[in-house]
């Protein structure tokens, strides 16, 4: 497995679109009672931080109550595709707040804490656009989605899913699953993406090979490296013990001159 996925589609063209429009109709649908749930990133900007950083909270077990498909029929899987209640994002965004004191004024600590993690998370936007902006035109440059160092499986990347399950990178998969697809592309970095449930195990085989490669690769060069430095330090013993140092000038006066 040399780590490359040859490009099914412009990768300008597949990649997701942030449609804060899109977002706002959701949380409007459910303030109305038309939807039961919105999406991960209707939910996201309804508390004010980025997507990723939701999925980060509630698999941490310290965002909001996420709702999920129940199994279907004969099976016992889940759809791991989530979504949010505006009540559950609503009894979050509460336990978040702090309690107001005497005189009208509002110390809130938590509310710091809250605003500082926006303002991490939309750095945290910030670089994750950066990076899927540099795969991006690597990719078209290239002609293949390519994972050849550490660099490459840390970058953030747009994936598909099938019922919430990833079949393969947006950029690399056939003309069918992408059709098939969720209309919501799931981000992440390679490894991300593994240790997410898969539409099959056939479709994560290559994607794990390919990370696989990268961490077999990088040991080899840390552990050449070592071998390297061990030889270095080797002969600088060897030239220590048989070198005698060089007898320093003594100080000496001349004429007219020290």
């Amino acid at each position: 497995m040399d780590g490359s996925f040859p490009l099914q589609r412009d990768p300008d063209l597949a990649s997701p679109v942030t449609d804060a429009n899109k977002w706002r109709q959701e949380i409007a649908e459910a303030k109305q009672g038309l939807r039961a749930k919105i999406s991960t990133k209707a939910a996201a900007h309804y508390v004010g931080v980025h997507h990723t950083t939701l999925r980060e909270w509630v698999r941490e077990g310290q965002g909001p109550q996420p709702m999920q498909n129940p199994a279907k029929a004969g099976t016992m899987a889940r759809n791991q595709h989530l979504g949010f209640s505006l009540d559950a994002l609503d009894a979050f965004l509460a336990s978040r707040s702090g309690e107001p004191i005497t005189r009208g004024k509002r110390t809130d600590a938590d509310d710091v804490v809250r605003k500082a993690e926006r303002i991490e998370a939309l750095i945290a936007l910030k670089e994750a656009e950066d990076r899927l902006a540099k795969a991006r035109a690597r990719a078209r440059r290239l002609g293949v989605v390519a994972y050849a160092s550490l660099a490459d499986v840390l970058e953030i990347q747009p994936w598909v899913t099938l019922g919430g399950r990833i079949a393969g990178h947006a950029w690399a998969v056939d003309d069918t699953t992408f059709n098939a697809a969720d209309e919501d592309q799931w981000e992440g970095t390679l490894e991300e993406a593994l240790a997410q449930p898969w539409a099959s195990t056939e479709a994560r085989q290559a994607y794990q090979d390919a990370f696989v490669a990268v961490l077999t690769g990088t040991e080899q060069a840390i552990q050449a490296a070592r071998s390297r430095q061990l030889a270095s330090d080797l002969d600088e013993r060897w030239d220590s013990a048989n070198h005698e140092p060089k007898p320093v000038r003594p100080f000496e006066k001349t004429r007219g001159r020290l």
